[in-house]
């Protein structure tokens, strides 16, 4: 069966890295409207909102015109997994008002650790409050006057807060923290299949949202593997690995009762004792069975009826309890009814009536430890979660308790964390098209004003695309990265620093360092693909130029599809048939790879030649070649030797 004529190039690590590459950066990304997988160029973030909306990959192309002053392809991936709030803290707020956290529209858009702070007490609905808003934990703080509103919502990221009917007093604080969109497989896949139809070519693919492990990493190498063997197109993709921070935290949200009804207590048997209001909703309010309810303001027995205990039943004016304790009393006012999800312990297990553990961000093999509980001040690892049990080795004790008293966080070192990394990737090898980047580094946002944590990923991508093609994003004579930040709202280094912290070039990852000599700020320590240990091609930069002599053969030896060459008797090409084509291969070669740019040669030399054993006098001829290309020489060591005399 007759064939597709067609020319492929494949690289030979052993006989000498490849090369190849342009000036795009294609940007797969989540986004908020038309996730249509369509490859489109911009050269404007505006334009770009106008197409998709805001995303963290939108926010990544403002980031990249402003450095690069380049275009980019971006290919709009559809939403597999939505953002999510995650922990939420209400504990400290006194004031009679509950807030709550919804998403906009389309969903929760980006990836914050946000707080709310007020510097202006009254009650919701009337003017005067005004509180201080961080989305980027505490970097950046912005006024808000909420006026007569019960409502705000922050501008590009997906976020509406609430404010419930009552009263925020100055100094309440409230924080919590949301998660981006998530692609799937299915979505890389079919943006790959999009941009192989299109006759665009990019250096390299920036895929944003974090990866988990090696499955997902899977998917990206299976893309680009397919972008080279069936598409012959050569490219590489930088992806990053999940973050450490913020840790994961229990949610300690909680509900009020709105108003100042008039309110009886009803002591009814042996068990469901009986709170009843004169008006207003409990269901409005937010009361759920399985919370555990603080009661205060009762008079009667001393006090008696200022109890904690659980919701077993709600109404919209009748609250019951898992009590048998309390005193008949009222109608009285002046009652304050404050309730959380109720958490249940027992020796292997703690089970929480609302909220999600998984939202929280905890996941299997977590140490957590408990703090505030009546008798589970523990630390324990995770055997088994769900949205709603954790399950643990022998350690704790029957105990009902409330959220809103309780702390549990997640605690995972810098160390045990890039070990963690290191494992959940360790699989991902020998793959020279994908480039894993570990740990955050802080940015200023052109769009959002926000100072967020952003993957080292990104840094690394920016800086390439300032340069040419074989030159190294982690040159230090180029400086610190531009703008970007490794220190927390105090001052200090908070960010994985391979110079301090060690392990992840260890690992194979891209990742930040500081010099010990300066100059202050962050540099990229060194670039890496996972390509087999000690190739040339597991240096970025070499895959680049690798990429760019991959993508002239293929296009020069295509314009040799249909000549006709001189053949002698055994079938084989004349030495003068194969010489007019290696000329013309060579010369797009020297042009693209050994000229000297604005910045240098990309390579030492590059030679095509072709075989002058193939057998041509046959249907469907494969003509072979080999590409001889000598990379240039990038100094990582220097050792000096200090003679005193």
């Amino acid at each position: 069966m007759a064939e597709l004529p067609s020319a492929s190039v494949t690289i030979d690590d052993e006989a000498g890295a490849f090369a190849g590459g342009t000036g795009y950066a294609i940007v797969l990304a989540c986004t908020e409207k038309n996730a249509d997988g369509v490859p489109r160029v911009f050269a404007s973030t505006k334009s770009l909102i106008a197409q998709h909306g805001y995303s963290p990959g939108v926010d990544y192309c403002s980031l990249h015109f402003e450095a690069t002053k380049k275009p980019v392809i971006f290919v709009g991936l559809p939403t597999a997994v939505a953002g999510v709030v995650g922990r939420q803290d209400a504990s400290g707020v006194v004031g009679s008002s509950v807030i709550t956290i919804a998403s906009g529209a389309h969903g929760y858009l980006e990836e914050v650790d946000a707080s709310i702070d007020v510097v202006t007490g009254g009650t919701i609905g009337v003017s005067g409050i005004t509180f201080n808003i961080s989305l980027d934990g505490g970097k950046t703080q912005k006024l808000i006057r909420l006026g007569t509103a019960a409502s705000y919502t922050v501008p590009y990221v997906g976020i509406v807060i609430s404010f419930a009917a009552g009263t925020l007093v100055a100094g309440d604080s409230y924080t919590f923290t949301t998660t981006a969109p998530m692609w799937d497989s299915a979505g890389m896949s079919a943006a790959k299949t999009a941009l192989a139809a299109q006759l665009k070519l990019g250096r390299s693919f920036v895929v944003v949202g974090d990866i988990v492990n090696s499955t997902f990493a899977g998917y990206v190498t299976t893309a680009m593997n397919g972008y080279e063997t069936a598409n012959d197109r050569y490219s590489y993709a930088r992806v990053q690995v999940r973050d450490r921070l913020p840790l994961a935290e229990m949610s300690r949200a909680t509900v009020r009762m709105a108003g100042d009804p008039s309110i009886t207590f009803a002591e009814v048997g042996s068990t469901g004792d009986t709170i009843t209001r004169a008006t207003g909703s409990f269901v409005t309010d937010g009361f759920v069975a399985g919370m555990v309810i603080t009661v205060s303001g009762a008079v009667t027995g001393s006090g008696h009826n200022n109890v904690t205990g659980k919701i077993t039943g709600v109404t919209a004016t009748v609250l019951t309890l898992d009590t048998a304790d309390l005193d008949a009393e009222g109608p009285i006012t002046g009652i304050t009814i404050v309730g959380s999800f109720g958490l249940v312990f027992t020796t292997t297990t703690a089970t929480r009536s609302g909220g999600s553990w998984l939202d929280d961000g905890f996941a299997v093999g977590d140490s957590v430890t408990f703090t505030g509980t009546g008798s589970n001040n523990i630390t324990v690892t995770i055997t088994v979660l769900t949205a709603t049990i954790m399950t643990f080795a022998a350690g704790g004790s029957a105990e009902t308790i409330g959220t809103r008293s309780v702390t549990c966080v997640k605690g995972e070192t810098m160390a045990a964390w890039v070990a963690a990394m290191d494992s959940a990737f360790a699989s991902v090898d020998a793959q020279k098209r994908i480039d894993l980047g570990l740990g955050r580094l802080t940015k200023l946002s052109p769009i959002t004003g926000w100072e967020f944590r952003r993957p080292v990923a990104w840094a690394a991508s920016i800086r390439e695309y300032q340069h040419d093609v074989q030159i190294p994003c982690w040159r230090k004579a180029d400086g610190p990265l531009d703008g970007w930040g490794n220190e927390d709202a105090n001052g200090n280094v908070a960010e994985f620093d391979d110079r301090t912290d060690g392990g992840g070039l260890a690992g194979r990852f891209t990742c930040s360092r500081t010099y010990a000599n300066g100059p202050a700020g962050p540099f990229i320590a060194l670039s890496l693909t996972r390509a087999t240990e000690g190739s040339l091609l597991s240096r970025t930069h070499n895959m680049a130029v690798a990429n760019v002599g991959c993508t002239v053969v293929q296009a020069e030896t295509e314009f040799a599809i249909g000549q006709v060459l001189i053949l002698k008797s055994d079938g084989t090409a004349t030495e003068a048939s194969l010489t007019v084509l290696e000329s013309r291969v060579n010369t797009a070669l020297e042009k693209n790879l050994l000229q000297d740019k604005s910045e240098g040669p990309r390579a030492s030399s590059a030679v095509w030649r072709a075989s002058r054993t193939d057998v041509l006098n046959v249907p469907a001829a494969t003509l072979t070649g080999v590409l001889d290309l000598h990379l240039n020489g990038t100094l990582e060591q220097i050792a000096t030797s200090v003679r005193v005399s």
